[in-house]
């Protein structure tokens, strides 16, 4: 058992993002305190690159960061998104492990996040069950996003009829008046392939977004996706 003097409450705001830390023992919530810090991100910064340590676990609070694998001929896929109240799953592994980071990391608009020491995270998910809960539930979510993006890669071009679905609605300059449910019922597949294909036209700098309004901006880019 961990015994430790009174301590200050954690932030409502970091409680609130995170409710898993409303569950830590007091001693756990004192290693957090002594060693977390809040860090910024302007949009376009490499947070972390592929073959580095990984220092700290990040649990974002504001804008998300993008996790992706680059080819050597330079084509990015996007693994996953780590979006506001979520911390990035192969960052806890990399931490528990003590492995390289086998990915990049960017923040694509601007992002806020709280920064946990590895040693601090060792110690937590050591002691604590509720970051094992975390742990076991960011893994499980993780591998369902995963076999998700694995069959669109291994079945479908779904960005190549994406982008020849987006041509044809904007054509003379008009916004796609689509919802991503509506373009994910109408191209056969799920929403959340759609969702991460549209953020992914939409950091590239091809696309704006706007409720149920879909902008083309670089027409040539989503022309050379569409015939691959």
């Amino acid at each position: 058992m961990w015994t430790t003097p009174a301590l200050d409450p954690l932030p409502p705001a970091l409680l609130q993002a995170f409710p898993f830390l409303s569950e830590l023992s007091p001693g756990g919530c004192r290693l957090l305190q002594q060693g977390q810090e809040l860090r910024r991100y302007p949009a376009g910064t490499m947070v972390l690159a592929e073959g580095e340590p990984c220092p700290s676990l990040l649990l974002v609070e504001r804008g998300h960061l993008r996790v992706y694998k680059t080819s050597e001929t330079g084509r990015q896929i996007t693994l996953y998104r780590v979006r506001a109240g979520d911390s990035c799953v192969i960052s806890m592994s990399a931490v528990l492990a003590g492995t390289l980071y086998p990915a990049h990391v960017e923040a694509p608009v601007d992002t806020e996040a709280r920064a946990i020491p590895a040693s601090a995270f060792r110690q937590l998910f050591e002691r604590e069950p509720a970051v094992q809960s975390l742990v076991v539930a960011q893994i499980s979510g993780l591998l369902t996003e995963l076999m998700t993006m694995i069959a669109e890669v291994a079945f479908r071009r779904v960005d190549q009829r994406l982008a020849a679905l987006l041509l044809e609605e904007t054509r003379g300059g008009r916004p796609a008046t689509w919802s991503h449910e509506e373009l994910a019922t109408h191209l056969g597949t799920a929403r959340t392939v759609i969702s991460r294909l549209l953020e992914n036209f939409r950091d590239d700098g091809w696309i704006s977004m706007a409720r149920r309004q879909i902008q083309v901006v670089d027409r040539e880019a989503l022309e050379r996706t569409r015939v691959g």
